[in-house]
């Protein structure tokens, strides 16, 4: 049974591979010339070979690189809160102890991240890289070897194979990959199979072995187990020399993350900048290898002569004297050959496919320019127009990254008990929903806080003239569109509940000083009236003391 297994795994795969082969070419000629330490699809190098040789010109890389880092600063920024948890019910959100425990959820997961030197981090600037290049990234999530720690990787495309569901949700990965003998001794101890332990009793613990590993839907799972025949997912790690199965189980989410940058329609593997700008990448890179040619002739040009005779007592040699390279008119019998080429053009037309390969990699949206004395409302217009264009591929990463990703390491540490108690109106009600406070989603939402900002301004005249049109707006409403739209961290902000307790203490405490006033008022002419009576009275007093 175990054989069998094996065999349909690498049958699978083998049928997976080839379906894929279309791409590889394509990838691997993208590599050249953009990524060239990940230039392994089709051609197998040894380390510390030379790489880069089809590369004469850096802009289609520090462009591939620009983006990658912009991604990782506007999206998964680790200085950065880029995402924060809510329950979907937002009248659930308003109450204290769902929102002290989303909050301190959220911070759990966000410390997660960090953790391991903050290998999170550095696993998904490596994706952002394969995705502009190659249009399709594998991230993978699992427990870690310490308690309590998660294990982040992005696992190079060239390993992995890929298949999806009817709903275009990829849900089976098989990962082909190599491994030395004391790696797989480490993860599988005697269960590591029959070619690593020979290896090992040979002293050959670097010795390097293929294995494979399929993840897929569990076709047939039972919910009612706790084992791996109750899992969402089958899991199944091959030897590939010894056709044996080293180890099956399951996971209860996809362990794997991949994010394409966009899809052709019926396309399973992701289009990317690199693909778009590929064109101009290699007239660029043949333009300057034309170019150093060309510069290279103009600095050392070949040498004229009447016959060969006259080349052997050439020197070249900086201050060198060539004797009888003159004839008896004074004419040189030696000339530089001049090629008359227009370098000038050539630099130009260069300058035209770079700035064509920025375009493609996004450049002016990430480095926007200044413009001067231009105003708040100017720049988020201008913002907002760019990043439209990167609105659709943002919303693309979400869905098949960020959000199983979170989904994944929530259920790991829900079921290793990282989070506290949840209260008891989050047990009736369950769900958790997840936004996203990143840079570039900030900036995307600004939008809305940009268009209500132009519509006061816009009734701010109206209003000059008939006061009263304020009554057609709600602005605890506004001022709250503004704060979200700027995503302005919601502990700043007051709960409406607590603002109308403190205008209703706010108007009680103004009646009570009505009132106060208008007794002090009332209380005044009584008081000048006594004021009188005891004037009167004294003055009869005195009156009959001088015997009036």
């Amino acid at each position: 049974m175990s054989d069998d297994l094996a065999r349909d795994v690498i049958r699978r795969h083998d049928r997976m591979r080839g379906d894929r082969s279309l791409m590889e070419p394509l990838w691997q000629e993208i590599a050249e010339l953009v990524k060239p330490m990940r230039a392994d699809f089709t051609v197998t190098r040894t380390p510390g070979q030379r790489r880069g040789l089809r590369v004469f010109d850096g802009t289609p890389g520090y462009a591939a690189e620009n983006l990658a880092a912009g991604l990782w600063g506007m999206v998964t920024n680790s200085a950065n809160e880029w995402f924060s948890l809510k329950h979907p019910d937002e009248a659930l959100n308003r109450q204290g102890e769902v929102k002290q425990w989303t909050d301190a959820t959220g911070a759990a997961m966000r410390e997660a991240f960090s953790a391991g030197g903050q290998r999170f981090y550095a696993a998904a600037l490596e994706l952002y890289a394969d995705l502009v290049a190659f249009g399709t990234g594998i991230f993978y999530v699992d427990e870690g070897r310490q308690p309590g720690r998660l294990f982040f990787s992005n696992r190079p495309l060239r390993e992995c194979c890929i298949a999806q569901d009817d709903e275009e949700r990829v849900d089976t990965v098989y990962r082909r990959f190599e491994w030395t003998a004391h790696q797989a001794y480490s993860r599988w101890g005697e269960g590591a199979g029959k070619s690593v332990l020979k290896a090992l009793r040979d002293d050959q613990p670097d010795a390097c072995f293929w294995f494979l590993h399929a993840v897929e839907p569990n076709e047939r799972v039972d919910p009612r187990r706790r084992d791996a025949r109750g899992k969402a997912f089958r899991s199944v790690h091959v030897a590939e020399s010894d056709m044996e199965v080293l180890q099956a189980g399951g996971y209860d989410e996809f362990p794997y993350m991949v994010p394409r940058w966009s899809t052709s329609t019926g396309g399973l593997y992701g289009d990317s900048p690199a693909m778009l700008a590929l064109p101009d990448i290699k007239t660029l890179q043949a333009q300057e290898k034309t170019t150093l040619v060309a510069a290279q002739k103009a600095a050392d040009p070949p040498l004229l002569a009447p016959d060969e005779n006259a080349l052997r007592s050439v020197r070249v040699t900086p201050g060198g004297i060539t004797y009888g390279a003159v004839d008896a008119n004074g004419r040189p019998l030696v000339v530089p050959l001049q090629s008359g080429g227009n370098f000038s053009l050539t630099l130009e037309m260069a300058e035209q496919k770079r700035q064509a390969i920025r375009v493609a990699f996004y450049a002016t949206l990430l480095n926007m320019q200044a413009v001067p004395n231009e105003t708040a409302t100017a720049v988020l217009a201008r913002q907002e127009e760019q990043l439209r264009l990167m609105g659709p591929h943002l919303g693309r990463l979400q869905a098949e990254f960020h959000d199983p990703l979170i989904s994944r390491v929530f259920g790991l540490m829900w079921r290793g008990q990282a989070f506290g108690q949840p209260p008891d109106v989050l047990r009736q009600a369950p769900q958790i929903a997840v936004e996203y406070v990143s840079p570039l989603a900030k900036a995307q939402k600004s939008s809305e806080a940009a268009s209500i900002m132009r519509t006061m301004e816009a009734v701010g005249p109206l209003m000059q003239v008939d006061p009263s049109i304020i009554g057609n707006f709600d602005l605890d409403e506004v001022a709250r569109g503004i704060a979200d739209g700027f995503a302005m961290p919601a502990r700043m902000l007051r709960d409406p509940e607590a603002v109308k307790r403190q205008r209703e203490a706010q108007q009680q405490q103004a009646e009570q000083a009505a009132q106060m006033q208008a007794l002090a008022a009332s209380a005044q002419p009584m008081a000048q009236a006594s004021r009188g009576v005891r004037d009167l009275a004294e003055a009869s007093r005195v009156a009959e003391g001088m015997g009036v």
